[in-house]
């Protein structure tokens, strides 16, 4: 069974308070329509490594692309959406967050762009 790791402390003490306060605001949003939000990607790697990293990547159970026009509109930020993928960059001051809608890949053929849609993790 794998375990459960609360990185909540490690986020506080190594990431900038104002990616701190995006991820709370992002997660209250998510949770308000119902929507899990995740921290994925090489940032969790490197905060249990305790190492430097500010490039954050988010997936959502939910609509990644609405998820980020509503953090834009708080944050007055600019989006980048990528409605193939289910996916969007939210740009603000000089923070770049990638947003991802949990999905499932199937490729036509190796090297080929992928096939999407919408999962759970």
């Amino acid at each position: 069974m794998s375990e459960i790791i609360n990185l909540s402390h490690k986020i506080e003490k190594q990431l900038p308070a104002e990616l701190v306060d995006f991820m709370q605001v992002a997660g209250e949003v998510a949770s308000r329509q119902g929507q899990n939000l995740y921290l994925v990607g090489g940032v969790v790697r490197d905060l249990l490594l305790e190492q430097p990293n500010l490039d954050l990547d988010l997936v959502v159970e939910g609509n990644a692309i609405e998820l980020a026009q509503q953090l834009a509109r708080i944050k007055q930020g600019k989006i980048t959406t990528h409605p193939r993928f289910n996916t969007a960059k939210l740009q603000w001051n000089k923070w770049s967050i990638d947003l991802a809608t949990a999905r499932s890949e199937t490729y036509a053929k190796p090297g080929a762009l992928p096939r999407v849609k919408p999962g759970c993790l």
